[in-house]
């Protein structure tokens, strides 16, 4: 049996290696040895692209769906909301590209020019929203019934 708590933790995107890391060479000091730089090099070129990564996340959407549809418990519901939130993030993240443009320091003082990137990224998102429907009113339903829960037992 999977612990809910362990899936979670390997499907959120900020896992805390490059902390680790940065920690790392930092504590160290700040001379890097050639073989620190190849290593990072090879792990630079060796990264999954954008339509690998969000393929894989797209299968695993996939099977936590079938889950949830399966057995609506809050455990299945959490996978489910995590994933759908890495595939949206990194999807309009490759996606789109946007820019505040215009004078001021604030954001709302400035207008913001979305430009169109990656059309393929654009529509897996589309696609995957659509084919995800009737799990996203399954999860809304949860979701409400969890507020329920809560404010009956506070």
């Amino acid at each position: 049996m999977i612990n809910i708590n362990d899936k979670l933790k390997s499907l959120r995107t900020g896992d805390g290696t490059r902390r680790a890391r940065t920690k790392e060479a930092s504590s160290i000091g700040k001379t890097r040895t050639f073989t620190d730089h190849l290593v990072q090099q090879v792990e630079e070129i060796s990264a999954p692209t954008l339509n690998d990564e969000l393929t894989r996340i797209r299968e695993a959407l996939e099977d936590a769906s079938e889950n949830l549809e399966r057995n609506p418990t809050i455990g299945n519901l959490e996978i489910y909301r995590v994933l759908l939130s890495n595939l949206i993030g990194k999807a309009t993240k490759g996606a789109y590209e946007v820019e505040g443009v215009g004078p001021g320091w604030s954001l709302t003082d400035k207008h913001h020019v979305i430009r169109k990137i990656d059309e393929e990224a654009e529509a897996l998102l589309l696609l995957v929203l659509n084919e995800q429907k009737d799990t996203l009113k399954i999860a809304a339903k949860l979701t409400h019934l969890k507020g329920l829960v809560v404010d009956l037992l506070s």
